[in-house]
């Protein structure tokens, strides 16, 4: 182990981006607190042939964003123990992880960690089928549920974002003895331990002070009706309209060229700067992502959940609204007229932000990076609380 550092392996997958976006969160922190350390850095999908990378990308934003139906029966197949349709899928992703990450494997124990910690399951059961115990390996969660193959007891422990999921993992009779579960919340980038104010934000996106501004985001791979939802504006142009599409070309060029004629729609691609979304806006129309969630209730947002996948998303939706930390939107037709009737109550936006702020936990990922250190022996690191970002 370096002086003053840890050397940490840290994972992730590019399907999707909540899941690269939390292993960055946590690379970051640890070169943060730990500055002498070595962090290797990955994607579990460089790993596999170009044409596996490309059919599973492909293939998870084709069902999430045309058929969600079957991205449901996919997700429920598989969260079972038993059954022919879990064992067939879990069979294949065992026989993929030994095939193709024999590359991985070699380069993790070339670099001799002090512990690794992943933010997604792909290729993992063949590395704990072989890799010595002695360095611990950790699962981060990027939801506020799990899902079975993330709950791999060989895993020395997991970091879940919510009490929710501490009790999955009970109910899977996971001894507490033997492992650990870690309620920290989800991993988030060291900018929302300390977002911008909301005057900060507006000055930054040349957004005046007396004007309500609204934005519609469907999360890094730009799901969701957006289009519906934004129509439902098209009369209130008293209001700046951000519709924010992410990695989502096709329905950037179409909502691009459709809402051009009108002033106060603005329709934009991926942006770097979201935490100043989350901060300006009176009202986030948005995606139940557990990482894009995360984000927003750390700059305390008031959410409104739009179109949640079956499976995790749903799951998301429900702790949210659970919580009273965000409101559904049922009729995507009248979001419009929602949203007015939630601007018309400053009661209930102080109650939606200050919910949204208790369900936040913006330093996750620093307090995952210091129980690991600590786990393996490193005494100390920089201290780092929301007066030092």
């Amino acid at each position: 182990m370096p002086q003053g550092g840890i050397r940490l392996a840290v994972f992730h997958a590019s399907v999707g981006t909540g899941h690269t976006a939390a292993a960055m969160a946590i690379r970051e922190w640890c070169l943060a607190l730990y500055p002498e350390s070595e962090v290797m850095f990955r994607d579990l999908m460089n790993y596999a042939p170009r044409w596996l990378d490309g059919c599973v990308t492909s293939s998870y934003l084709f069902l999430a964003r045309r058929h969600p139906w079957m991205w449901e029966r996919l997700y429920r197949d598989t969260d079972v123990r038993s059954g022919l349709v879990s064992g067939f899928w879990n069979g294949l992703g065992r026989g993929i992880s030994r095939a193709f990450l024999g590359k991985l494997h070699h380069e993790v124990r070339e670099f001799r960690p002090d512990a690794v910690i992943t933010t997604h399951f792909f290729g993992m059961s063949a590395l704990l089928d072989t890799w010595e115990h002695s360095v611990p390996i950790y699962y981060a969660g990027t939801d506020y549920a799990t899902h079975l193959l993330q709950r791999d007891p060989r895993f020395d422990g997991w970091f879940v974002g919510s009490e929710e999921a501490a009790r999955q993992y009970r109910a899977d009779s996971i001894p507490a003895s033997e492992v650990t579960v870690k309620n920290f919340g989800i991993p988030v980038a060291k900018v929302y331990s300390r977002p911008p104010d909301r005057e900060a934000s507006r000055h930054a996106l040349e957004v005046g002070n007396g004007t309500v501004m609204v934005t519609i985001t469907g999360g890094g791979i730009g799901a969701g009706a957006l289009g519906v939802v934004a129509d439902s504006m098209l009369d209130h142009t008293e209001w700046r309209v951000e519709v924010l599409c992410g990695d989502n070309t096709r329905a950037y060029e179409t909502m691009r060229d459709k809402y051009f004629p009108f002033k106060h729609m603005n329709v934009r691609g991926y942006v770097k700067d979201m935490q100043n979304y989350y901060a300006a806006s009176d009202v986030v129309v948005m995606k139940p992502g557990g990482l894009t969630a995360a984000e927003a209730a750390s700059c305390g947002a008031v959410m409104l959940l739009l179109d949640p996948l079956p499976g995790v998303e749903r799951y998301n939706c429900d702790y949210l609204l659970e919580q009273g930390a965000a409101r559904k939107i049922y009729e995507n037709r009248r979001a419009g007229e929602q949203i007015g009737d939630i601007l018309k109550s400053p009661s209930e936006l102080r109650r939606l932000r200050l919910r949204a702020r208790t369900v936040g936990r913006p330093f996750a990922a620093r307090d995952i990076v210091r129980f690991v250190a600590e786990s393996v022996g490193h005494e100390g690191g920089a201290s780092i609380g929301a007066e030092d970002i």
